[in-house]
């Protein structure tokens, strides 16, 4: 059983935020200069700088970037991911579709997406120790594909239903986090007191139909304090 076991900012750095790869959050250099390199993340390396500005995004250098992104996040080598790739050419269905169906079907993903382990490889490590049971019989092999209507259960053991319970109040706890947060967005205020659907809200922050405290904000993500006065922008008619 073959797994990635090297670094893992680095990967983050060079490929972006991966969340079946890890939870760790790598430091991201942003360009403050002026131009339109402003706001862009640089890359990693003492002449990230240059390499930001000679990058000239080839279409191998996409493909090859996307394909190591599904290499990382769903913790497959090489040789597997060739494998699922020329099963997925064999389907009648969309080729990358297809790829992305098996994908989402291996038991460590589906344990993941299930929030009982906070990333895929310790989705895989539960699976591997014998936690997780299918339609009631015990399944330890990671890359087993999960079919339509299938039971997934935990072990009826006290040190199985301690670890995934600890999981899944880790995850309740970061949602509650994310959700208070959000509360206090703009948009969501918007949408709570002047129209009924989030969309409404958002087309009419970037419209600059939105007022804060006689300002105008375009930023459906700014935080809105209490002592805040949100009002619409009149138009005037001549």
């Amino acid at each position: 059983m073959s797994r990635y076991i090297g670094p893992r900012l680095r990967i983050l750095r060079r490929l972006g935020k991966l969340r079946g790869f890890t939870r760790k959050k790598p430091f991201r250099r942003v360009f403050r200069g002026m131009g339109f390199l402003k706001g862009k993340v640089i890359p990693p390396g003492q002449h990230g700088v240059a390499k930001l500005i000679k990058s000239k995004g080839s279409d191998f250098l996409v493909r090859l970037k996307i394909k190591q992104r599904l290499r990382f996040n769903y913790g497959v080598t090489e040789k597997v991911l060739i494998k699922y790739m020329k099963e997925a050419k064999r389907r009648k269905e969309s080729t990358g579709q297809a790829l992305l169906e098996i994908l989402e079907r291996r038991l460590d993903n589906v344990v993941f997406r299930l929030n009982m382990a906070p990333t895929i490889p310790a989705a895989r490590q539960i699976v591997a120790h014998g936690h997780i049971f299918v339609n009631g019989k015990k399944v330890n092999i990671p890359s087993y594909r999960c079919q339509i209507k299938d039971v997934i259960s935990v072990a009826s053991k006290k040190s199985s239903l301690n670890l995934v319970t600890s999981n899944l109040n880790e995850y309740y706890h970061r949602i509650r986090f994310y959700k208070a947060r959000m509360e206090k967005t703009l948009a969501f205020v918007v949408k709570k007191t002047m129209v009924c659907e989030i969309n409404q809200a958002i087309e009419m922050i970037t419209n600059g139909k939105i007022l804060v405290n006689n300002q105008k904000v375009q930023l459906p993500n700014y935080v809105v304090k209490s002592q805040d006065v949100i009002s619409l922008l009149s138009v005037r008619k001549n």
